[in-house]
């Protein structure tokens, strides 16, 4: 059995339950979805539907009590349905568009724009790096006016990625904690699967904060653009979403010369500055900033003990007590801007240390 790595507590990285936020009488945020007080914006389950399970089932020897409300299942349904019929609307798109394009490839530029929308959403509406200190006691439910329109909430049904980022890049994700089901189900519609109208303020406290509609355009065209910075230089470009040539920044062959210093970048230039900036973070906060795909036991799909994830990312980065953090760029420029050129970074980290046995990974072996 291999042993722990030394100088490393065994604290394990918590996720958040399920559970509703208490409201306060004078508050803006929404009452729990069992208050019978609750105006339309909590889902209302079919009547009785709870109370047909049985408090346990037994399972060999042991009782064990359900994990899930049959309310919650028939929440996420109604969730799953209105995630399906926005997905038809956007791929049978029938009005003016000045680009022809495929109906998945109609939907993947969607959702290039909803993962834009979400982390919009969760900086400037919800919180991001920076506010850990003001997070709370525990989670809370979302004001009237953040709850966000259908398609930011796509991003959110991951959980293993919703976890990692909000521990990772959006903390201030940790204060709503999980998925808020019930309440965001609430949004829509269950028979027609349509979001509910949105109040005034909603859509004026989204579009004031994140700079977006509130509706995100089923059809987008080539004069809409979206700020994106240079991985060299981190000068900001206006880049189309979708371009003839297919090169927009929601296309698979995005490509932009920087208009500053004609560095040509890719999505995989991007990636790699991403994974430079994860790099500075961990060197700087070591006890704070892991690297993607470190929180996650995948064996058993819950969170991994904090110390494996210190250890791994560690191990891979080569760092050392005393470091100083080289800027991202800096860092391209000496080892490049390919995956390839990170690959064989990491790999030398690894090869360096493939005597001592106490390096493991949360991530399953794979025998080549």
């Amino acid at each position: 059995m291999a042993a722990p790595p030394p100088s490393s507590t065994n604290a394990t990285i918590k996720a958040s339950a399920y559970t509703a936020a208490p409201t306060d009488s004078g508050s803006e945020a929404l009452p729990g979805y069992d208050d019978p007080k609750a105006p339309g914006g909590i889902f209302v389950p079919s009547q009785g539907i709870d109370e047909k399970l049985p408090n346990h089932f037994k399972i060999n020897d042991q009782y064990v009590k359900p994990h899930l409300m049959p309310s919650q299942l028939q929440a996420h349904l109604v969730f799953l349905g209105a995630f399906h019929r926005l997905r038809e609307e956007v791929r049978t798109f029938k009005g003016k568009a000045d680009m022809s394009m495929e109906p998945d490839a109609r939907w993947a530029v969607y959702l290039q724009r909803a993962v834009y929308r979400f982390k919009q959403w969760a900086v400037r509406m919800i919180g991001g790096e920076g506010q850990e200190e003001v997070l709370g006691d525990g989670p809370r439910v979302l004001a009237v006016n953040e709850v966000p329109p259908l398609d930011v909430l796509l991003y959110m049904l991951n959980p293993r990625t919703y976890y990692e980022d909000c521990l990772r890049k959006l903390p201030g994700l940790l204060r709503i904690g999980s998925l808020p089901l019930m309440q965001l189900a609430g949004s829509i519609d269950s028979k027609t699967l349509l979001p509910h109208l949105p109040s005034d303020g909603r859509v004026a406290a989204f579009a004031s904060l994140t700079g977006q509609p509130f509706d995100c355009p089923l059809n987008t065209t080539s004069d809409e653009t979206v700020p994106v910075y240079c991985p060299n230089y981190s000068h900001s470009n206006p880049i189309p979403w979708i371009a003839y040539k297919g090169d927009g920044f929601a296309q698979r062959g995005f490509a932009c010369i920087c208009s500053n210093c004609e560095f040509t970048f890719t999505r995989e230039t991007l990636g790699v500055r991403k994974f430079y900036e994860d790099m500075e973070k961990c060197i700087t906060k070591p006890e704070q900033f892991y690297l993607a795909n470190t929180v996650v036991d995948y064996h058993t799909g819950v969170p991994a003990d904090a110390h494996w994830s210190r250890t791994l990312t560690v191990t891979v980065l080569s760092l050392k007590e005393g470091m100083a953090p080289p800027p991202p760029q800096t860092v391209g420029r000496r080892i490049l801007w390919t995956m390839k050129a990170v690959e064989d970074y990491c790999r030398s980290g690894l090869l360096g240390k493939r005597d001592q046995d106490w390096v493991l990974t949360p991530r399953p072996y794979v025998q080549s």
